[in-house]
């Protein structure tokens, strides 16, 4: 019996997943709509008078809305596309330390905007069969978020090492760090921290949960070690020379 029972209650969990996932995609597209379709309803009623100079601040606040949910709209379109199996993977040879540093010169204008220091530790010979882009989707995912989570004037490290078939990338930044709770949610579809320090902050809450599925699906998986005011720690384990499995929906 409960052989048979067990794919009903698949189904049925997915079934409820997917009305969750519809329902906080729902939300998350709300509230920034609200928020412009209030801005905007300030411009036109010329509340804070005829000068144009006076609504620059609420013009940003909508840029800065629709911009996140840019963001949003990327992240999911990635993740549903992997999660279907619609996107087709390119197996190849990966260079992984060239990847690095492709996906370090992606933020070098905010690390030299902010004053931070990267530094990557990996040795010249390092690759593993996988697919391409989704080898540069974590490492987008793992050094954009040191870098916009960190100080100004703070540092990342990026190290990249190889352990028997296993392949450990470890990023660490001075940032403003998370607590032993946040972590707990962190990998959980549309998570973010929201405190005084991250509201301003964009971002879609699929990067790091999108993250997990692919690490995982390299027989892999993805931990984090945090501290409020010090820094946060990820550390990614792929397997190198076996097949990828299907993404875990």
């Amino acid at each position: 019996m409960k052989t048979l029972n067990t794919p009903i209650v698949d189904e049925e969990e997915k079934r409820r997943r997917h009305t969750q996932f519809i329902s906080v995609l729902a939300h998350e597209m709300k509230s920034p709509i609200s928020a412009i379709e209030g801005y905007l309803q300030m411009i036109r009623s010329r509340s804070l008078g005829d000068e144009l100079p006076h609504y620059d601040e609420i013009l940003d606040r909508c840029l800065a809305r629709i911009e996140g949910m840019r963001h949003l709209i990327s992240d999911l379109l990635d993740l549903t596309a992997i999660e279907s199996g619609q996107r087709r993977r390119a197996m190849t040879t990966v260079d992984l330390t060239e990847m690095a540093r492709q996906c370090i010169e992606n933020v070098m204008p905010d690390l030299l905007k902010r004053d931070i220091a990267i530094e990557l530790d990996a040795l010249e010979d390092m690759s593993m069969i996988a697919d391409r882009t989704e080898i540069e989707m974590i490492f987008n995912n793992l050094i954009s978020n040191a870098v916009k989570y960190n100080r100004d004037h703070g540092r990342v490290r990026v190290g990249l090492r190889i352990v028997g078939n296993e392949v450990k990338i470890r990023v660490e930044d001075t940032g403003i760090g998370m607590t032993p709770e946040e972590c707990g949610r962190l990998f959980n579809d549309f998570s973010r921290i929201r405190n005084e320090q991250t509201r301003l902050i964009p971002g879609s809450g699929l990067g790091l949960s999108t993250l997990k599925k692919l690490a995982e699906s390299y027989q892999g998986g993805i931990t984090v070690k945090s501290q409020p005011g010090v820094g946060t720690t990820f550390l990614v384990t792929l397997r190198r020379n076996s097949p990828p499995l299907p993404v875990d929906v």
